[in-house]
């Protein structure tokens, strides 16, 4: 037996829930770090640039993370929901088929990105404002929207359980911009020389998670030939799989990024840096909960193919009652503190942020207990079901957003994410409970 496999043999031994814990608080280690690392920089860009010029910042980033995630198969699901089976049943050959049609798929991916963000540049550097001067860094930020789109690698780690490189990893695009927002804060310098940390930042993020993950494929002698004539069919089941992931993250960004864009749009920049500041100072509740669905998922699609939905259900469950149980006295700390936190991190200027810092703490309950159902809803193979439920929660987001944001202004952003969470967590529900 290798290192590997005797890594992974050893983290299997333990119970279900205890491995899903096992797994998030090795994510969240990286995480947490990098969680403190992005409020630093945030803090250090936000006193640096001011409203205005945080909200350009963040209007390009979100720009380019939208394209991505549109272009993005998420491969990395089907990496694990077709290979936890594979690799149960010792088949390396089958295994290294479905990998190398994921890996095409992702660079498949990165062109069509690149080529979207060309065109649809000019048209947001209108929408948003964006100064003539930076146009260019704009151009340039199109380039890195492939090193957004790793998913392969990341399937690849979770896969094999390789969590405590996933955790170091993490923290690789938050550290490149902390140093580089020292130095640029230091040395007084504009928007563009932020752009340019943004995207080295983006390069190290992405080509950092392919050389892992094609490091642990050497390691274990499974690396795919991914050019020439394919040696067995592909799976039937594998592409419409990734298509109706694609489409249900897609519409995910709903949730995430894209009112970021529409805040901006229609109310400013300054606006947008408004909403990225509450929404990163709720990523300490956001990214556990992220990192507890990375490590869920993987562990109830293992429970459905060894031990059924019932098993799966039941383990579900308790993992987000003991997530959201964790959760809420964080959420009552950030209500309480709220002009603390955002004069703290973004400065004096940054006061009319407070009461979105509490309302994107309190939505961070309903993401805890969608992400969780979600995993659940996947690991049945539903992955149509999850479609259906981002596009009805989506509907709902965007509709609320439409009706209120000229009313309310920038808290209908929250209040809309809230709501649209709410709808999916009811259309899962019933996927995953229903026969």
């Amino acid at each position: 037996m290798t290192d590997a496999e005797a890594a992974t043999a050893q983290t299997r031994s333990a119970g279900p829930v205890g491995r899903i814990l096992k797994n998030a608080r090795t994510l969240l280690s990286g995480k947490a770090a990098a969680g403190v690392l992005s409020l630093a920089y945030l803090a250090i860009a936000a006193r640096g640039l001011g409203p205005e010029g945080l909200g350009a910042l963040v209007l390009a980033h979100t720009f380019a993370e939208v394209i991505a995630g549109l272009a993005r198969f998420q491969s990395w699901q089907a990496v694990i929901r077709f290979g936890a089976p594979l690799v149960r049943d010792g088949d390396k050959a089958r295994l290294k088929d479905l990998l190398r049609y994921t890996i095409r798929l992702d660079l498949i991916s990165g062109v069509v990105s690149v080529i979207v963000a060309l065109i649809l540049a000019p048209v947001a550097a209108r929408a948003f404002g964006w100064p003539d001067e930076v146009r260019g860094l704009i151009t340039a930020y199109c380039f890195a929207t492939p090193f957004l789109i790793a998913a392969t690698p990341t399937g690849v780690l979770r896969l094999f359980d390789r969590f405590g490189v996933l955790g170091w990893q993490l923290t690789l695009m938050p550290l490149v911009r902390f140093v580089g927002a020292i130095i640029l804060w230091a040395t007084d310098a504009g928007l563009g020389a932020y752009l340019i940390v943004w995207i080295a930042s983006v390069f190290a993020y992405g080509g950092s998670l392919w050389w892992l993950g094609w490091r642990e494929l050497i390691r274990r002698g499974e690396v795919p030939r991914i050019f020439g004539a394919a040696e067995r069919p592909a799976d039937k089941a594998w592409l419409p799989f990734m298509i109706k992931t694609n489409l249900s993250s897609s519409i995910d960004l709903m949730h995430n990024n894209i009112p970021v864009l529409i805040v901006g749009a229609v109310l400013g920049g300054a606006s947008a840096g408004f909403l990225k500041l509450a929404h990163n100072l709720a990523n300490a509740l956001a990214q556990p909960a992220n990192m507890f669905n990375q490590a869920t998922y993987p562990e109830l699609s293992k429970i459905e193919a060894e031990q059924g939905r019932g098993a799966m259900a039941r383990v579900a469950f308790r993992s987000v009652g003991v997530a959201l149980a964790i959760a809420a006295p964080v959420v009552l700390a950030y209500f309480l503190l709220r002009r603390v936190l955002a004069e703290v991190v973004g400065g004096e200027a940054f006061l009319p942020a407070a009461p979105l810092i509490a309302m994107m703490a309190g939505a961070q309950l309903f993401r805890i207990a969608a992400l969780g159902v979600e995993s659940a809803v996947l690991a049945r193979g539903r992955a149509g079901w999850a479609l259906t439920g981002q596009a009805s929660g989506a509907l709902a987001h965007l509709a609320f957003l439409g009706a209120t944001l000229s009313v309310m202004g920038v808290a209908a952003a929250p209040i809309a994410i809230m709501a649209g969470w709410a709808v999916l967590i009811g259309v899962l529900l019933f996927a995953l409970l229903r026969a």
